[in-house]
């Protein structure tokens, strides 16, 4: 744990604030995904509902959980030649306080064996997913106008969306992160 003392109650408020608002971005990613005969991918993330978010108090704050690598899923080869309608698989990623994806869970809950396949994809390429960590900042003051800051790695999980579907009899997969 790191302590830092700031001289002015207010340089810790503002400093709460930018990092709250940085947590808020979203990395850029594309919208379309480029077809191609092996399938490109581009990623939506879920609204999490406010009951699977951390609770923090207004001595704490949070940063981090930003992806740092993305392996794309790819079109499950035993079903490209089938031309299926769209499919739409979507999965919660856990991830572990160092920032690695430790399990992948299907939000859908079927027992298609063509949704399992799909799933087994998605589910792969997340598995070699990484995140910079999820660090949650709690300030104390001192009462003097002195804070002090603790910062711990904390788990967090992320809800995905990927669609899977055939262009032009090309496989193409769309999707990610929804918020």
């Amino acid at each position: 744990m790191t302590t830092q003392r700031y001289g002015f109650a207010f340089i810790g408020l503002a400093l709460n604030l930018i990092l709250i608002s940085a947590c808020q971005t979203r990395p850029s990613l594309p919208s379309d995904a480029v077809a191609s005969g092996e399938g490109s991918v581009s990623y939506k993330l879920i609204p999490s509902l406010a009951t699977g978010q951390y609770k923090l108090k207004k001595s704490e704050h949070a940063f981090g959980a930003q992806a740092i690598s993305r392996d794309d899923p790819t079109y499950p080869q035993s079903l490209v030649d089938k031309h299926l309608p769209d499919v739409t698989i979507r999965v919660k990623a856990i991830v572990n306080s160092e920032g690695m994806v430790t399990e992948v869970r299907d939000l859908d809950g079927t027992d298609d064996e063509q949704h399992a396949l799909f799933f087994a994809a998605c589910k792969s390429a997340v598995l070699r997913w990484s995140f910079s960590p999820m660090v949650v900042v709690i300030e104390t003051d001192d009462g003097r106008g002195n804070i002090s800051q603790d910062r711990s790695p904390r788990p967090f999980s992320l809800d995905y969306r990927f669609t899977f579907s055939s262009v032009n009899g090309r496989p193409t997969v769309l999707g990610g992160e929804v918020r």
